[in-house]
């Protein structure tokens, strides 16, 4: 998302509280929660490396595309408050990749010019856990209005797979290749509720900064390569992401829910570390990397104090 639109998002809140400060009615204080959730998750994922360290000789020498990595994803998130306007946010999310295709090419010429090899292959194994750990203030609250403002941890950790589609790469031995991409960031940003009993609306923008991109790879077919690890990645990164919540209010206490979120991560030029089995290793420039994720799903929000 370009920044100017984020800033726009952003300013649309404070608009929207400026309206909300005219009234005067307020909401009781937070409450400890659990939300349980489910969705089915659907990334895309690639990356691409230079022929040197320059970025040059080409510019754009091998390139792995990931298409349509899906599978559930079970997730729980907990809210705990410290003081009547800051609470403990923390998330815990696994998803199984049950489908899924890569594309590995690689070229001769700058700007793709000359391609040399190409395979389409399956990618339908792997996981993705998601880690995050935030504060939030309150800064309204209001009958029908909240905002609060957020920051904190948050970590991926993924396993993508490459593997043999219907005609082998090799008939003695299977393609069983990983790329184990690892995130380590800040979250930040604000979440605003709209309440029209008994149903409740809640959006999420948030900023990510990534200082810490890594990444390590195993091709297993490649035997001129160490293994288990044959080169990595290290790189920076950032992003965005947006969550949208529809609820409706069955109880006090029980809010089931139905869910979908968007999130983009990008990492800037960085180093990619190949290592040889003969104990030599050669640097090249790491491009960039890509990675836009949806979700769709249902849960269930419960409020712990009122139960």
């Amino acid at each position: 998302m370009p920044m100017h639109r984020y800033y726009l998002l952003l300013s649309l809140y404070f608009i929207s509280l400026a309206v909300h400060a005219q009234n005067p009615k307020q909401n009781p204080k937070q409450s400890p929660y659990i939300i349980p959730y489910t969705t089915w998750d659907t990334e895309e994922f690639n990356w691409d490396i230079a022929g040197n360290e320059s970025g040059k000789f080409p510019n754009l020498l091998s390139e792995l595309k990931w298409k349509d990595l899906s599978g559930p994803k079970l997730g729980i998130i907990s809210g705990i408050p410290i003081t009547p306007k800051l609470q403990l946010k923390l998330e815990f999310s696994y998803k199984t990749i049950i489908s899924g295709k890569v594309n590995d090419s690689d070229y001769a010429g700058d700007n793709k010019a000359v391609k040399t090899a190409e395979f389409n292959l399956q990618a339908d194994k792997g996981h993705s856990i998601k880690t995050s750990l935030e504060l939030s203030y309150l800064l309204l609250n209001r009958q029908d209005f909240t905002l609060k403002i957020h920051a904190g941890y948050l970590g991926y950790y993924k396993t993508l797979y490459m593997l043999d589609s219907d005609t082998p790469l090799n008939k003695d031995k299977k393609l069983n290749s990983t790329y184990k991409p690892r995130y380590h960031g800040v979250i930040y940003g604000l979440q605003t509720s709209y309440t029209i009993h008994p149903w409740q609306a809640t959006l999420d923008i948030s900023g990510i900064h990534i200082p810490s991109y890594l990444a390590n790879a195993n091709w297993n077919l490649r035997e001129e390569l160490q293994h288990p690890i044959s080169f990595t990645h290290k790189s920076k990164a950032s992003g965005y992401n947006l969550d949208l919540r529809l609820g409706y209010h069955i109880s006090k206490n029980l809010q089931p829910f139905i869910t979908a979120n968007y999130t983009q991560l990008d990492a800037s030029k960085g180093t990619d570390k190949l290592y040889k089995i003969n104990g030599q290793t050669h640097t090249t420039q790491l491009n960039r990397v890509h990675s836009s994720n949806f979700h769709i799903g249902v849960g269930m929000k419960i409020l712990l104090s009122l139960l």
